[in-house]
């Protein structure tokens, strides 16, 4: 039997996620999951694991079956009580963060490492050679047990690129739109510690045609915050920003970047690894192990400036490309055949079994959760281009989070979709599109009458009244047909609203596209 113990939410998720998988296909080995330590968190954990069909052992009951072997991906002392072989794995990227009350990094800290008689693990699994010295720092009786296997969290993350145009399907980014990810570690030097708004503040300063925004927040703050972590976030969830459970999905969101916007956090580690652009929004040098991969790339990677336009900077950042960094190659090193290879063959001559080969399955598809939603209230931000031809509309549109935008034209104009719950954006809404469903025309006259009726600021009701056609009523009566496919879809009123005639009209916002024939009816 072989005893999975993981401490937090996420030492728990990279056993079931990333080793379970490996060694659940061999009959001859039982797997069992039990919570070890003692940890405020415990319940958060506990919560997520019976969300993830995770059934756990209490912790005296699992030793008490004397397993073959366990395997933790947080070290502790306690884990000795099982009176079995130890292999220890990392759940995050590499070892580099000095936390109080220990004597060394996180991960390689004597007190963490070492059994109450002075016990060593029989394996450590280490990601780099960065991470070698680390712990011949902090603990070299452990050095014995140190193998440079390299980091299966990566090596899925490195195998699933192949997916990415799935991942950013399911994720909703077009293929013309950039996607932006915010990602924040837990603790007072984290990014969302010092500027908790800066996701609702990119997904309102970003042009929403060019640009997506995905927040990936450590299960840490939301365990800290009692399970409160989405409250103060739903209207921007519900406004096109994109969150994934914290236990799953947040690999693949990186697989699917365009950009990163982070800290000393793991996940934005892992990204500019992975070779996505990355920009730091704050940096906690204070916990970092002097000389460690991780205080060098905060050293030498570019800022985020909150006060100057944001997408000037992250296209900018795009254009640079990768951070390239030697604290990327110490802090990862893939050894040949990988790290799923490696740790498998190691912990089959724990268990003295004749080992089996088996490949790390590609990431699955992210699942954003149920309070992400789709734009429903935006700024629109158009001006006829002068020329021959159709008449050329250009322009943004940017998410909305209070009636009056800031940094638009005196000619932008709200609009909000059916679906939009909030109230004062619906007032105060000069567009109202009906785009979720298809009516028939012979209903668009009287929704138009109730819609003008019930908000009087309202200058025009566009309708879906076929795959790709919709149709827009003026509150003077007027009413135009058009036709197009795509993401401009919902921005085709707004244009008609400008022109105001029927007409072929080119509509374009960054690289979208999209040639309109509206036809008077």
């Amino acid at each position: 039997m072989v005893l999975l113990a993981g401490r937090t939410l996420q030492s728990l998720a990279r056993l079931h996620f990333d080793l379970a998988p490996l060694l659940a296909v061999d009959h001859r080995i039982r797997l069992r999951y039990a919570l070890h330590g003692d940890s405020d968190r415990r319940p958060h954990a506990e919560r997520h694991a019976l969300k993830l069909g995770i059934p756990l052992t209490p912790w005296k009951i699992a030793i008490g079956d004397h397993p073959d072997l366990v395997v933790s991906a947080s070290a502790d002392p306690e884990l000795y009580e099982a009176d079995a072989p130890l292999a220890l794995i990392p759940h995050g990227a590499t070892y580099n963060r000095v936390l109080d009350g220990l004597s060394g990094a996180a991960g390689t800290a004597r007190e963490q490492v070492l059994g109450p008689g002075g016990q060593v693990p029989a394996l450590m699994a280490m990601p780099g050679r960065a991470a070698v010295g680390q712990l011949a720092t902090d603990c070299p009786e452990a050095l014995a047990s140190a193998r440079v296997t390299g980091d299966l969290c990566m090596e899925r993350m490195r195998t699933s690129t192949l997916m990415r145009r799935v991942y950013r399907e399911a994720l909703g980014v077009g293929p013309h739109q950039r996607l932006v990810v915010v990602s924040s570690t837990w603790g007072p030097y984290s990014l969302t510690a010092a500027d908790r708004s800066l996701p609702e503040h990119l997904l309102s300063r970003l042009p929403a045609d060019e640009f997506r925004v995905a927040y990936v927040p450590h299960p840490n703050i939301d365990a800290d915050h009692g399970g409160m972590l989405l409250a103060y976030l739903r209207p921007a969830l519900r406004n096109g920003l994109i969150m994934v459970p914290p236990e799953e999905g947040w690999r693949a969101v990186l697989v699917a970047a365009d950009c990163v916007v982070g800290d000393s956090g793991s996940v934005t580690f892992y990204a500019a690894n992975l070779g996505v652009p990355v920009l730091l929004a704050a940096f906690a040098f204070e916990e970092m192990a002097a000389g460690s991969p991780q205080e060098a790339f905060g050293r030498e990677t570019a800022w985020l400036r909150r006060e100057d336009d944001p997408a000037a900077q992250l296209r900018a950042a795009m254009r640079r490309g990768p951070v390239r960094s030697a604290s990327l190659d110490a802090a990862w090193t893939e050894e040949s055949p990988g790290p799923a290879a490696l740790i498998l063959a190691r912990l089959y001559e724990l268990l003295d079994l004749p080992g089996e080969r088996v490949e790390p399955e590609l990431l699955a598809p992210p699942l954003p959760i149920r309070d992400s939603g789709p734009l429903r209230a935006w700024h629109c931000d158009l001006a006829l281009e002068r020329g021959a031809g159709p008449t050329r509309v250009v322009g943004v549109r940017m998410p909305a989070s209070r009636p009056v935008a800031e940094g638009l034209s005196e000619g932008a104009h709200l609009v909000a979709a059916q679906s939009c719950l909030v109230r004062a954006l619906r007032a105060d809404a000069e567009v109202l599109v009906f785009h979720d469903a298809v009516v028939s025309m012979e209903e668009v006259g009287a929704l138009a009458s109730s819609v003008f009726a019930d908000h009087r600021g309202c200058a025009l009701v566009s309708a879906r009244v076929g795959a790709d056609e919709g149709v827009v009523v003026f509150r003077d009566g007027r009413r135009f047909r058009f036709g197009c496919g795509g993401a401009l879809f919902d921005v085709v009123p707004s244009a008609v609203l400008l022109v105001g005639a029927a007409g072929p009209v080119a509509l374009r916002l960054g690289e979208a596209e999209a040639l309109v024939e509206v036809v008077e009816v």
